[in-house]
């Protein structure tokens, strides 16, 4: 076998995913939504030479699942034909398991599960989502019950019935999935269900009261007529051997490695909507104080921190991020070279709300380019909690920001004292109120104003009015002028 590095997306994602931002910018323009277009870039074409190999050799957890959700993609992408799980498990979290059997089901090509020692409760479920099964000599496979787990790790002591509630759930959604790939789904389920015994050919494989574990001799073990193994393909010593049995030995192999992030992303996703609705209120900020300093820095920071955490979620490319980036150099236009122009801040706008309602989108090589609405269901509820905290945010920062000396010092800093080369007269800001005058400079909101031959710092409550707009001082709040605009 040969082992080669993952690489990253090519840019004709990147150009692919510009296309799709300025499809659904006109979708949002028309008002329409859900519509199935046009297929997303082709993968290449499948090769029985390419194998990916995703390790699950830890317990099964969240971020496990995105490592293999970005095995899947790759392997996608790449054209490879088989995907194997090099599986040693004791089982896990039922959240995880979910998803991860959800992805392989989507995998186009073969799909192969390598018991390396054990493959217990959630791993076996994992495992029956894959088309074949082979297993190490002395592994086991198995005890699959499911139970309830606290987020402390402990298992509540629950009544009879509901228990049994939940793990019914659970053991139809792994029969469903062993009749679709073909296995025997009593075997399955009596992994998951000790209340009646398993009887094959007239046999009892297991008594009432058990949960069904197999050893890789039980496993590969043939009934029926024709004969068929109970449930694994059969026994290889190892992975070379494995290749050489689904033949593809000297297969180019893509090993699939866990980042070391991937539990810092699961993190970040959860914190996904406080991280867009702080972003959001960054820019807001900067767009009062029409400048970009250390508050537009931490708003991009935040908002290139929950890319970050799609990215190794498996669930966004880095060219959402990168069309996130374009969306905020459209807004640095806006307010820097074309200040009230409004349309660089409308595309900006946009392009960043598609490329974070995309970034949560799980979408595959070969989707569509519009994706489901149930696709869409979880993205649209992050981004309309991220909206209600942003809106709960700026409302609160347009209403008391004004009133501090903080806001005050920032919004002097910000203002182009560049345009203004004469020194602001000594005055006594009292003598000040209830006269007008004119903005000698962009008010953004502070700036300075000309009042009769008297040049001063003002500040407005938080308007945005262009040179040479009329002005009158409404309060004097210790040193602050505060102006309206006449």
């Amino acid at each position: 076998m040969q082992l080669v590095l993952i690489a990253p997306g090519d840019w004709p994602r990147v150009f692919g995913t510009t296309m799709r931002a300025f499809f659904w910018i006109g979708l949002i323009a028309l008002g329409v939504t859900g519509v199935d277009i046009v297929p997303m870039a082709s993968t290449a074409e499948p090769s029985k030479t390419l194998a990916y190999i995703i390790p699950v050799q830890s317990d099964i957890s969240v971020p496990l699942a995105y490592v293999v959700r970005r095995g899947v993609k790759e392997a996608e992408r790449a054209g490879a034909q088989t995907l194997i799980l090099d599986m040693d498990t004791n089982g896990g979290d039922a959240k995880a398991m979910e998803p991860i059997m959800d992805v392989l089901a989507k995998f186009k090509g073969d799909t192969v599960t390598f018991v390396n020692t054990k493959a217990y409760s959630a791993g076996a479920f994992i495992a029956v989502a894959t088309k074949h099964i082979y297993m190490a000599p002395s592994a086991v496979i198995g005890a699959a019950t499911p139970m309830m787990m606290l987020t402390t790790g402990e298992v509540p002591n629950l009544p009879d019935a509901i228990q049994k509630k939940f793990t019914s759930g659970y053991a139809a959604k792994i029969r469903a999935t062993a009749q679709r790939n073909g296995y025997n789904s009593d075997v399955v389920d009596k992994m998951v269900d000790s209340s009646s015994d398993l009887i094959v050919d007239g046999k009892v494989l297991k008594p009432k009261g058990e949960i069904l574990t197999l050893t890789n001799v039980e496993a590969e073990k043939k009934y029926g007529q024709p004969p068929k193994p109970l449930l694994s393909s059969g026994t290889v010593k190892d992975m070379d051997e494995l290749f050489d049995r689904i033949g593809l030995k000297g297969a180019t192999v893509v090993r699939i490695e866990p980042t070391g992030v991937e539990t810092i992303a699961d993190w970040i996703n959860t914190i996904a909507p406080i991280l867009m609705a702080l972003g959001a209120l960054g820019i807001y900020l900067e767009f009062k104080l029409q400048s970009f300093g250390l508050i537009g820095v931490a708003a991009v920071a935040c908002l290139l921190l929950f890319f970050f955490g799609q990215y190794i979620a498996g669930l966004s490319g880095y060219e959402y991020a990168l069309l996130f980036l374009v969306g905020v150099a459209l807004l640095v236009v806006e307010v820097f070279v074309l200040p009230g122009h409004f349309i660089s801040g409308m595309l900006g706008t946009m392009f960043i709300l598609v490329a974070m309602l995309m970034a949560m989108v799980d979408q595959y090589p070969g989707g569509p380019w519009v994706p489901a609405i149930p696709d869409l269901t979880r993205p649209l509820m992050n981004l309309g909690l991220a909206a209600v905290l942003a809106s709960f945010m700026i409302a609160a920062a347009a209403k008391l920001l004004p009133r501090t000396s903080a806001w005050d010092q920032l919004a002097l800093k910000a203002t182009s004292a560049g345009e203004i080369t004469a020194p602001t007269i000594d005055l006594q800001p009292q003598d000040l109120l209830g006269k007008e005058g004119v903005a000698v400079s962009f008010l953004r909101p502070a700036g300075k104003a000309m009042f009769g031959d008297q040049l001063a710092d003002v500040v407005t409550e938080g308007d945005l009015l262009p040179k040479d707009s009329r002005v009158k001082v409404i309060k004097i709040e210790g040193n602050r002028v505060v102006v309206t605009k006449v």
